[in-house]
């Protein structure tokens, strides 16, 4: 035998133990071992070791999967770039994932069709690379802050606007990227212009409850947005028209639509006009879809309206309440047995040319009052859900459950443990893969639950019990609160600002003028905090762990009641990627009452510690609140850890990729832990600055309260 075909036949027997290796002997199981080897063997070196390590990657998933990969590699090779490939292969794995074995076998014999669409992927424009010009473009055209995300349809629920994974229609990449940005603003278009206005919708479900109408309503409302658009953007408008059909004959489908509906054209025309022309234009035939329509579903937009209606209803009327206490105060309180029936009246205008804006003028018995902003915005979303304010909601002593008529209908949700991501209260996210350095598409799903209300005399004994320790967080805080701010550089004030002086005379000394802002001054800067606190509820703070964060919440909230500041406390638990929870324990908007106490007391430990899911949820709820410091403190007592595989290296990376992801949004991100060992972890999740570890759980109420003093002052 010669020195190259021995140098060969020794080859393939590295290559064949090496495929034994990486899959468990599965490679074996292959009918065509011996060509595949072959195969194999006359790439060159680098696909070869490519292979191999990308084995081993899969064979950690499956060794089935492993083995498949294997016998297609080399054909992917031939018709695929190495870059391509990698797709391929990622492309696999996302599917395993989400989809099972079945799925992401399908996608690997298919490597014909993908090479045949990969092909074209050098004009299309994926979400990933629109997305973050899309949350800054949708929160520029004004009205409540939607959320931008990916999904298999594209549609909105009045909370977020949901894309597809990719736009490859036109052969040009800018067109398919301006693609993306049509298909946001007509989405945008249906919450601001009262598609999804509450009886519209009403009107939609109960009269039509079939579904039938709801691609004529489509349609109509498209035509109707589209006047809208061309009147307040006539810019977008253009480019509409010129990406908006797919050929010729559907531009004159939809031109007899237009002009038979001529009465949507008019400047005030609105969704219930669209409604009332459905039966007549149901027996036409339908003209496709533009290129930036999505569908609808109405149910969805309800069960998203009728959460939102109730939570801003509640925080519409304490705002109101506290505008009047406000007014009462001013006026010296002697009424104050009058005060429940003041009249209140708004006037509201459109603002700005492009109608980005409402503009809102209150006055309360005659008497203009302020309208703070974040105020301001609460009635530009309550504007976009009625078109105007109910009457219900100009009570400010009413804080109870909002009106029975907007209530869900019984049956409309479902239970608190289901974790199906279609039901309302459950949530997908993604999660990152720190070994194949790719996140892993929607692999997470998150319920949102509700504590169980525990005894609330857990709360009157820890107030018993730290009665010296709440007087003197108390006292911290109220120092915070009054301690004024030195302003330097000032053009008037209490004091000589002596640097300020020494430039002034050295730009005089050299014939420059002098600065007028020669003064210091003392002022109290009005606090505007949002804070969400992330209490660990996993297994392992059974115990003293519990009891101390439990105590510890209370403190807090007794102090921050006096502070002012807006904060939330949500728990976190779960048991593998599919079963990831948060658990209500105080919103935002939620007062400080019995309840929220109960709650508190309620906290019990659950199952395991998977972080990323959680942090990114959380961040998502901060991220929707008006504020200008956002913080995110956790409360834990160990490093991220659950089933399958999350743990270790991949746990903490998947942790600190969601917390650099919430510090890009501008959310700053704090830990206090008591695990002994998080010096090896937590500098490289939270930063060397951004965490602090207590070493006896019993300092825990005590250390909390000072590092929140120390984090917001």
């Amino acid at each position: 035998m010669s020195e190259e075909a021995t140098q060969n036949f020794l080859n393939r027997i590295r290559i064949r133990k090496d495929l034994e290796r990486f899959t468990g002997g599965a490679v074996e199981r292959y009918s065509r071992i011996d060509e595949l080897i072959a195969q194999i063997a006359a790439l060159d070196r680098a696909h070869q070791d490519f292979i191999y390590e990308w084995s081993e990657i899969i064979a950690h998933s499956n060794n089935e999967l492993a083995a498949q990969f294997i016998a297609m590699a080399p054909d992917a090779f031939r018709k695929l770039g190495r870059d391509g490939v990698l797709d391929w292969v990622n492309h696999a794995m996302t599917a395993f994932d989400n989809r099972g074995l079945g799925s992401a076998i399908e996608i690997l014999k298919g490597v014909g069709a993908f090479a045949a669409d990969y092909a074209g992927r050098s004009v299309r424009c994926e979400f990933e690379d629109a997305g973050g010009f899309l949350r800054h473009f949708v929160r520029g055209l004004g009205g409540r802050e939607l959320r931008i995300a990916s999904d298999h349809s594209t549609f909105t629920d009045t909370e977020s606007l949901f894309l597809p994974d990719a736009f490859g229609i036109f052969p040009v990449a800018e067109d398919n990227f301006a693609l993306y940005k049509l298909t946001a603003t007509h989405l945008w278009a249906q919450t601001w212009y009262g598609t999804w206005r509450y009886q519209v919708v009403e009107k939609l479900i109960r009269h039509f409850p079939s579904g039938d109408a709801i691609p004529v309503f489509n349609r109509l409302e498209c035509l109707r947005l589209d006047a809208c658009v061309a009147r307040d953007f006539p810019g977008l408008y253009r480019e509409f028209e010129a990406l908006g059909h797919k050929d010729a004959e559907t531009g004159a489908q939809w031109a007899q639509w237009r002009a038979r509906a001529a009465a949507l054209i008019e400047p005030g025309a609105t969704g219930e006009d669209s409604l009332r022309l459905i039966d007549e234009f149901s027996a036409l035939p339908l003209p496709p879809l533009k290129h930036y329509q999505g569908e609808m579903f109405p149910g969805k937009v309800r069960e998203a309206m009728y959460a939102r209606i109730d939570r801003e209803k509640t925080r519409f009327q304490r705002a109101l309440q506290a505008l009047r206490d406000g007014q009462d105060a001013a006026g010296g309180g002697d009424d104050a047995d009058e005060s429940p029936k003041q009249m209140i009246e708004f006037t509201m205008s459109e603002g700005g040319e492009q109608n980005a804006g409402i503009n809102v003028e209150l006055t309360m018995d005659g008497q203009a009052v302020n309208v703070p902003e974040h105020l301001q915005e609460l009635i530009s979303s309550i504007m976009a859900d009625f078109g105007e304010i109910p009457e219900q909601h100009l009570q400010p002593t009413d804080l109870g459950d909002y009106n029975d008529e907007l209530q869900p209908q019984a049956g409309s949700t479902g239970s608190d443990n289901e974790t199906d991501a279609n039901l309302p209260g459950s949530f997908k996210y993604d999660e990152w893969d720190y070994v194949r350095q790719r996140f892993r598409d929607g692999f997470c799903t998150l319920s949102e639950l509700a504590v169980t209300p525990g005894d609330e005399s857990f709360v009157d004994e820890t107030l018993d019990k730290h009665r010296g320790l709440l007087k003197s967080i108390k006292k911290t805080f109220e120092a915070v609160l009054g301690e004024p701010r030195l302003q330097r550089r000032q053009s008037d004030g209490d004091d000589i600002d002596l640097d300020a002086v020494i430039e002034a005379y050295a730009d005089a000394a050299h014939g420059r003028e002098m600065s007028e802002y020669l003064h210091t001054r003392y002022r109290n800067q009005e606090r505007n905090i949002a804070v969400m606190f992330m209490v660990d509820m996993s297994g392992s703070t059974l115990g003293w762990v519990n009891d101390a964060e439990r105590e510890a919440l209370v403190l807090l909230c007794e102090a921050l009641e006096m502070l002012g500041d807006r904060y939330a406390i949500y728990g976190f638990s779960g048991r593998t990627n599919k079963r990831c929870e948060v658990y209500r324990i105080k919103e935002f908007e939620h007062a400080y009452d019995v309840q929220v106490r109960q709650r508190i007391s309620g906290i019990r430990p659950k199952a395991y510690t998977r972080m990323g899911a959680p942090i990114r949820h959380l961040g998502q709820l901060l991220h929707l609140t008006s504020a200008r410091t956002k913080l995110l403190i956790t409360l834990s007592d160990g490093r991220p850890e659950d089933y399958g595989g999350y743990k270790g290296k991949y746990g903490i990376e998947d942790t600190r990729h969601a917390l650099l992801e919430m510090k890009q949004s501008g959310i700053h991100a704090f830990c206090i832990t008591i695990d002994n060992e998080a010096q090896e972890y937590l500098p490289h999740m939270y930063g060397a600055a951004n965490y602090a570890v207590i070493d006896e759980v019993h300092k825990l109420p005590h250390k909390v309260a000072d590092i929140y003093r120390r984090l917001t002052t």
